[in-house]
């Protein structure tokens, strides 16, 4: 599963990408801390999953999920976020396929991500 990182702390995506390649299964094929630049990089590598941050540099939370979207249509999107995303993200919620708070160990929150194997990715 190829997974795209999007937080804007940089000590955060290293710890998170620690528990995804500890979790097997899972390649890391990008790390990113703005909004604007994961829109880009979803283009170019179209990732199975984008794991992100709602509150970024960047667009708003709508926006980068919809940008999200029309950039890499067949990514999962996982938010990991300290928010809920109904909160900040308005309609696009509705894009989003799993949420996790940043609360959740990260070892949890990498087989949860995991888990979205298979049937559950978008084809």
């Amino acid at each position: 599963m190829r997974v795209l990182l999007c937080d804007d702390t940089p000590e955060l995506r290293s710890l998170l990408r620690h528990a995804l390649e500890s979790a097997g299964g899972m390649e890391i094929v990008g790390e990113v801390g703005n909004g604007d630049v994961a829109v880009q990089l979803a283009a170019d590598e179209q990732p199975d999953v984008v794991v992100l941050d709602l509150e970024m540099p960047g667009p708003d939370p709508e926006s980068l999920l919809n940008g999200l979207r029309r950039a890499a249509p067949n990514a999962t999107l996982v938010t990991f976020s300290g928010h809920e995303p109904a909160a900040v993200a308005g309609a696009a919620v509705a894009e989003i396929a799993l949420h996790v708070p940043k609360t959740t160990e990260l070892a949890a929150a990498a087989l949860a991500v995991r888990a979205l194997r298979g049937d559950q990715l978008r084809a």
